[in-house]
């Protein structure tokens, strides 16, 4: 078997025409190495789920996106609470699983720099975190190779060792939206930002509202 290659972070622009050209590739994100395809090609993805290699938090696969123009395309009907959070929060470790087409996305824009690049250059990626047996996540690049054949993942961008929690996942299908994970933002953060996000909008609609005689 011979395991995919490690690349560094300087050749992601070749990571880009793997994925253009519709190969698995993995990716450093946000606690834990990620694979990514586009997704025309989620199958491939799914299948190497199946073999119990993710994702690490037990969410359903997500689609990543470079910008927010991205996320808005997938999703139009967003609520005004998903925007709270995804304007103070993105890029960052955090999904919002929010109605699209009649189905539930979960979208993030992770604060993972080569991940958002490589979705900026091809497109919203479908990703999913890898894990160990025992749950743990895959933080190093070299633990990612040795687990694949270049038949399944045909690269590994090396991002260095993925430190940190894994991203907070928040239901936005539902109001107010609850917090299904708890990862790297506390859910007192996530409180918080919908709080003075909604405190905001009442002061201006009183502000803009004629006044009485």
């Amino acid at each position: 078997m011979t395991p995919p290659r490690i690349v560094g972070a300087r050749h992601w622009q070749s990571v880009a025409a793997a994925l253009g050209a519709g190969h698995v590739v993995a990716v450093p994100g946000d606690g834990a190495y990620q694979l990514a395809v586009l997704p025309a090609e989620r199958a491939s993805i799914t299948a190497l789920g199946r073999r119990g290699m993710g994702p690490v938090d037990g969410d359903p696969l997500r689609m990543v996106v470079g910008r927010r123009a991205q996320a808005v395309e997938l999703a139009p009907g967003w609520s005004k609470e998903t925007s709270i959070l995804t304007v103070r929060m993105w890029p960052g470790p955090l999904v919002v699983m929010v109605p699209a087409a009649g189905d539930v996305v979960s979208l993030s824009m992770p604060a993972s720099r080569p991940l958002r690049a490589l979705s900026r250059a091809v497109g919203p990626l479908v990703a999913m975190a890898l894990r160990r047996a025992d749950g743990e996540p895959v933080r190093d690049p070299a633990d990612v190779a040795d687990r694949f054949s270049d038949d399944d993942v045909v690269c590994v961008l090396d991002g260095g060792t993925c430190r940190g929690p894994g991203p907070t996942v928040v239901d936005c299908t539902r109001s107010p939206p609850l917090v299904r994970h708890v990862g790297a933002l506390p859910q007192s953060y996530v409180e918080a930002a919908l709080m003075m996000g909604n405190r905001r909008r009442t002061w201006f609609k009183r502000r803009d509202a004629p006044e009485r005689r």
